[in-house]
C-alpha cells in the first residue's frame, strides 16, 4: 500500500512526463488494487481504473518531485510540479459538496515505488465515456440547446459550490466537463483551483487553458483582488457558447497569443441564435451575458444565472 503524501501552449495540449509503469505492474507494486486497467494518458498524469474493495474508480498516477515524501523538509517547486497541483485536487474534491463536481475516491493523495519509480496517485469517482472536447468539439459536433440548459445549470452549481470553498477552479473547459449515466454534467480537475485564502500553485504565472480565459484572468499580479466565481461563469460561458454553435468565440486554429487575447478583452462574436435560430434567443443573450468584458457586467450571483437558465424554454 502507499504512503500517505504530505505536504503552455494556447490549448494547453502538450504532454509532460508521463510515469513509464503498466497495469500489471500497479496491480502487482499496489495490494489494495485489483483488476487494473489503463484507460487514459494526458498531461503529466497516467489514468487507470481499478477496484478498490469492490468498487471501480479512477486512478491518476504522476511523477513524486523527490524520494524523501515523508521528510518534514520536503518542498515542491510549484511550476510545474504537478503534485502541488495534484493535492489541490483532491483537497477540493474532498471539500465541494456539488454533485455536479467529480467525486473522490477512496484514497487520497500517496505515494508509491511502482518498478523503480517514485509515483503519487490518488482516486476518484469514474465516470464512463469521453469528456466533451473528445465528444463534440474534436468530432466537430454541437450540443442540442436542452442540454446546453443543463450543461450551465449543472456547472454553475458547481461553480457555485467551489466558491463557497472560496475558490475559483480556474480551468473550466470541454475538456474538463464528462457525463454521467444520469445525464448529469460533471466538472473535473481541480488542480489549478485558485485559493482566495490560501497559497497559490501557479508558481509566479499564468495557469489554465488561455483561449477559456476571462479577461481578468490574464491580471496575474491581480489576482487576488479580481479573481472570483464570476471568472469561471465567463469560461463557462466560452465552453456553452462553442458547444452550442461548433464555434469558439474568440479563437481560430492559427491565432497568435496576443490575437486571443485582444478577442477575449474587446470582441463581441455573434450572438449563437444567428449562427444556429435553433438555439432560443434568450439562451444566446445569457451566454453572451456570461462574456461580459467586466465582472460587473456578468450575472451577480450564481443563482440567479441559474434561475434564468432554468426559465428558458426549449424543445
Amino acid at each position: 500500500m502507499g504512503k500517505a503524501l504530505r505536504g503552455i501552449s494556447l490549448e494547453d495540449k502538450g504532454m509532460g512526463d508521463l510515469p513509464n509503469v503498466t497495469a500489471e505492474q500497479v496491480e502487482a507494486a499496489i495490494d489494495r488494487f485489483t483488476d487494473v486497467q489503463e484507460i487514459g494518458r494526458g498531461g503529466q498524469k497516467l489514468v487507470f481504473s481499478g477496484l478498490v474493495d469492490g468498487e471501480r474508480y479512477a486512478i491518476k498516477f504522476l511523477r513524486a518531485p523527490g524520494d524523501d515524501l515523508d521528510s518534514d523538509e520536503t518542498e515542491f517547486d510549484f511550476t510545474p510540479d504537478m503534485v502541488v497541483r495534484a493535492h489541490r485536487e483532491v483537497e477540493t474534491m474532498r471539500e465541494c459538496k456539488s454533485q455536479y463536481m467529480v467525486k473522490l475516491g477512496p484514497i487520497g493523495l500517496e505515494y508509491a515505488e511502482v518498478e523503480g519509480e517514485s509515483l503519487v496517485f490518488f482516486t476518484e469517482e469514474l465516470i464512463a465515456g469521453s469528456d466533451l472536447h473528445e465528444r463534440y468539439v474534436k468530432q466537430k459536433k454541437t450540443l442540442s440547446p436542452k442540454d446546453i440548459v443543463l450543461l450551465g445549470i449543472h456547472i454553475t452549481h458547481a461553480i457555485a459550490a467551489i466558491w463557497e470553498l472560496k475558490k475559483v477552479h480556474r480551468d473550466i473547459k470541454p475538456g474538463n466537463i464528462m457525463r454521467r449515466d444520469n445525464e448529469d454534467f460533471v466538472l473535473l480537475d481541480a488542480g489549478l483551483a485558485f485559493d482566495k485564502l490560501g497559497e497559490s500553485v501557479s508558481g509566479g504565472g499564468l495557469v489554465g487553458t488561455p483561449i477559456y480565459f476571462s479577461p481578468e484572468q490574464f491580471e496575474y499580479a491581480n489576482r487576488r483582488s479580481v479573481l472570483d466565481y464570476r471568472s469561471d461563469m465567463f469560461a463557462l460561458g466560452v465552453t456553452m457558447y462553442q458547444l452550442a454553435t461548433g464555434q469558439h468565440p474568440f479563437y481560430t486554429r492559427g491565432d497568435r497569443s496576443g490575437e486571443v487575447y485582444s478577442n477575449i478583452r474587446k470582441a463581441d462574436p455573434p450572438p449563437p441564435h444567428s449562427m444556429d435560430p435553433l438555439i432560443p434567443e434568450e439562451l444566446s443573450e445569457i451566454i453572451l451575458r456570461m462574456m461580459g468584458k467586466a465582472p460587473h457586467l456578468r450575472f451577480r450571483k450564481c443563482d440567479k444565472l441559474i434561475e434564468r437558465l432554468s426559465a428558458v424554454e426549449v424543445a
